[in-house]
């Protein structure tokens, strides 16, 4: 329950700001928050191009971490939680998972990337996006949210393209999901 009215937030907080702080119409604010498509191919492009600079990402913090836990002893790397929390999401209702997935997907990049992105900055609206991602309880999840935060923050500030972002994310963690189910 608390899930769905934070989802609901996501929405009127940004629609409700701009109508009241900037004295525009509904419909305005809409434009404001997801700017027009920039063509077929330019998003599609970016799409793929965002996707991979994410896994590239989840690599390179995979290693990081491996790395960490081989010079200090100390495993950091606590993703078993998140898959936890996945597989009994999935257990519980598959149908329903997807389809939160892909509404969470789209209000995550409309809320911390269209609109907090250009009012408060990529790392305010980074470490904000990651203080949301807290539920699973891992400090590995944690880090990587806050690193792929950022360069979902980064592209979106370059390419103003929230189907750019919604694409790639989603594209992401579908991969991620499929990870966690088959390993």
């Amino acid at each position: 329950m608390i899930q769905l009215l934070i989802t609901i937030l996501f929405v009127l907080i940004p629609i409700t700001w701009i109508v009241f702080k900037h004295k525009k119409t509904i419909k305005q604010a809409l434009v404001e928050l997801i700017p027009k498509h920039q063509g077929l191919k330019k998003e599609v492009t970016g799409s793929i191009t965002l996707f991979a600079a994410l896994f590239f990402g989840f690599i390179l913090i995979s290693a990081g971490l491996s790395i960490t836990e081989g010079i200090t002893g100390t495993n950091i790397n606590d993703l078993e939680k998140v898959e936890e929390v996945v597989n009994n999401e999935i257990a519980f209702n598959f149908t329903a998972f997807i389809i939160s997935l892909v509404i969470i997907v789209f209000i995550e990049e409309f809320f911390f990337r269209s609109f907090l992105v250009p009012r408060i900055g990529m790392i305010l609206s980074t470490l904000t996006f990651t203080f949301f991602h807290y539920g699973y309880g891992s400090i590995a999840e944690l880090i990587g949210v806050f690193i792929l935060g950022l360069i979902l923050a980064y592209w979106f500030k370059k390419r103003g393209s929230i189907i750019q972002n919604y694409f790639g994310h989603l594209f992401y963690n579908i991969i991620a999901v499929i990870f966690y189910i088959l390993l």
